[in-house]
Parts: structure tokens; sequence; C-alpha cells
């Protein structure tokens, strides 16, 4: 019952009026009864209404694909962007924890975490094996990314820093410039190793605007940071061999290892061996 009408009284309530009736159903105290007059100062106010626990409105935020208009902002020394890795990792999990999409401005220092396949960074922040210490000079920021995440997603760091190099903002937009010229205007994207999803950042606004993302990406801590980066694209957290994709897709973009190495991937609609050439892309 709202207790702000004042044609409304409550039975239930501590106001003048409400004080005159009992639950027998009594008539009007009294002094109405006789007609004597009342002054507005005895009566009270209704009581403004009071919210019951637990039924405050949620607080929503839209979900907004992250488009990166210039640079990234790169630090130009190795610890400052171990820094930065570090900052993202630990901003990434405090928005999880509150439930919201990330904000433009987080998003912008989420997009700074890079990985650690470069060689400084591969080497200083993680223990050489059968290494109890960090390399000098790196002891501080190697405890702190060691704190900053659990067991099984350091261990997926250190193993990732063999191909955790993303790729630059400008061979992105070099890629997405011969696509244009080549006519493709959009559809079912897919990028099977995504990182923190520079070619869905840098996708062109006609492209976007038609196309779906789907994102397969290894590393959990890259997976998190990209969900966050691109809420409304599907990103797929695992292996690309066992993704479970859709049969069909209308453009396959990204910027793939080379190594002369065979990576031996049976995928359920295709049971090939495919070979990563330093030249091509070949199927056995």
């Amino acid at each position: 019952m709202a207790h702000d009408d004042p044609f409304t009284l409550d039975f239930f309530g501590n106001t003048a009026l409400s004080s005159g009736f009992d639950i027998a159903g009594s008539a009007f105290s009294p002094a109405l009864e006789s007609g004597a007059v009342v002054s507005e100062r005895a009566i009270t106010k209704p009581a403004k209404s009071v919210a019951e626990p637990g039924t405050a409105k949620a607080v929503t935020r839209p979900k907004v694909d992250f488009r990166l208009e210039g640079g990234r902002g790169l630090a130009r020394t190795w610890r400052e962007r171990a820094r930065d890795n570090i900052a993202a990792i630990r901003l990434a999990g405090e928005i999880e924890r509150s439930g919201l999409p990330a904000r433009p401005d987080q998003q912008t220092r989420l997009i700074r975490f890079t990985g650690f396949g470069a060689s400084e960074l591969a080497n200083g922040m993680f223990r050489r094996p059968r290494e109890d210490r960090f390399r000098t000079g790196w002891e501080e920021l190697g405890g702190s990314l060691e704190a900053s995440v659990g067991q099984a997603e350091y261990a997926s760091l250190a193993r990732c820093t063999q191909y955790a190099h993303f790729t630059p903002e400008f061979i992105v937009r070099a890629i997405w410039a011969g696509l244009v010229r080549m006519g493709f205007a959009g559809g079912r994207v897919l990028e099977p190793g995504i990182g923190t999803g520079l070619f869905p950042a840098l996708m062109p606004k006609a492209i976007s605007a038609r196309s779906h993302v789907t994102g397969v990406e290894l590393d959990p801590v890259s997976a998190r940071i990209v969900r966050l980066l691109q809420p409304r694209a599907k990103i797929v957290a695992g292996d690309f061999c066992r993704a479970g994709l859709p049969q069909h897709f209308d453009l396959a973009i990204g910027n793939p290892p080379f190594s002369d190495r065979t990576v031996r991937c049976r995928l359920a609609l295709n049971r090939k061996n495919a070979a990563v050439h330093p030249r091509s892309w070949h199927l056995n």
C-alpha cells in the first residue's frame, strides 16, 4: 500500500489518522467522532515510502564493442609493458566481479595487454626451469604477475610465450584494406587465434555493422580480456581443434604463426593434417 497517498489510510502505520483504527473495526477516534476541530499539526504527514531491501533497481550498462581509432598507447620499455599487462589482468578481474560490461575508459586500458611473448618479457616474467628466482631486476614484476593469476593461468601464460605475439595495428589495417578492395562487405567472421581482438577492433565500420565475430583463444587470460573488449562477439576459450564451431563462415581472418612444424588437428568436419609452412598453409 502506498504511504504517500493522502487519501489512503494505512491500518498498520503510526500516523494520527491510523491510530484511530483497530483491527476489530472500530470507527474514528473520539475526537473525530464528536466533531471536534483537530489541528493540522496534530495530523502527521504520511510517511515516505521506503524501498524494501533487495528491490533497488539494478545498475545496467550497455555492451559496446571496443573500436581502436588510433594507437593502443603502448609503453616504450618492456618493464612498463609488463606493468600494463599486470594492470590489465587485475582490471579484467575487477570488471568480472562487478558483473557489468567494461566501460570505454576501462577498455582503453585492457587493449594494452600484449601478452608475454617478447623475449625480454618471456625471460624476465617467468622463472627458468629448475630455478627458484626471477632474473635480476624482474623480481617485483615477476612476483606481481604470479600473485595476480591462479596456477593454471600462470602456467598458460608461460606456455603461450612461444606464440603470444599480437599483430601490430598497421598490419591489421592493411589486411582489412585488402579485403575491402576484394569486395568483402560483411558476414560471419572467424578469427581462430583472436588474442585481445585487434582484428575486430580495427574492422571497418561499414563491415562491422553487417558482421558477427567468432573468436577462439587458447590462453584463458587473453580470452577473458577479449570478452570484455568485444562483448557482442562469441568468444570461445580453448583449443581451436576442439572448439565445435559452426560449419560455415564467410571470412576467416588472422595472422597465423609461420613454422615448419606440422600441426596435427583432427577436426570433426575436416580430418586432415594442417602444416604451418613459412610461405603458405598446406593440407596433408
